[in-house]
């Protein structure tokens, strides 16, 4: 079923649209999960979760992609969810992909909201100088949490060559970050 189709049964408060964000989403929605998570109990909490809060938001809300809507918020609850549950712990499956970027975003602008907004501002324009397979391969790892051996086979890469251009694409994003006037000091 398209996206319209999903949006107009959600607008018409038919039950069905579940089932059809189920069918069209839940695949990836359970992969982010258990990207960030870890347990697949909590994923499925998680990914259901998603689909409570698509229902409650659409109406009034048109997401226009609304993958990137249905996604976006299951990434969020699925962190909201990771904060919950780690409580001061490290949780090494998704903190990892979070780690690889620290040497690239400076700590400073994290510390304050307004800032860490237009950083991410920057990061996007910097993502939207990217080719289609580097944004895949960027947004893959680094958004979705994906596992580098999972997106080298997808993208038919051989993992270290995923890595390596993952290290280069970091190193990219650091100078543009540099230009664009964030630095670590």
């Amino acid at each position: 079923m398209d996206d319209q189709k999903i949006i107009n049964l959600l607008w018409q408060r038919a039950e069905s649209a579940i089932e059809a964000l189920s069918q069209r989403f839940g695949g990836r929605l359970m992969a982010i999960a258990m990207n960030i998570l870890g347990v697949r109990q909590d994923a499925e909490e998680s990914v259901n979760d998603t689909y409570l809060a698509v229902w409650n938001t659409v109406p009034p809300k048109k997401p226009d992609p609304l993958a990137g809507y249905v996604y976006a918020a299951g990434r969020n609850i699925s962190l909201d969810r990771l904060k919950y549950n780690t409580a001061g712990k490290r949780n090494g499956r998704y903190d990892l992909s979070i780690d690889e970027l620290e040497g690239c975003i400076p700590a400073a602008a994290l510390e304050e909201t307004v800032e860490a907004k237009e950083l991410g501002l920057a990061i996007n324009r910097f993502i939207g100088t990217l080719n289609a397979d580097n944004r895949a391969l960027f947004l893959r790892r680094y958004w979705f949490g994906d596992p580098v051996r999972e997106i080298a086979k997808d993208l038919g890469l051989r993992e270290n060559a995923a890595s390596v251009r993952l290290g280069r694409l970091r190193a990219q994003l650091r100078e543009h970050l540099i230009r664009e006037g964030y630095t670590d000091e």
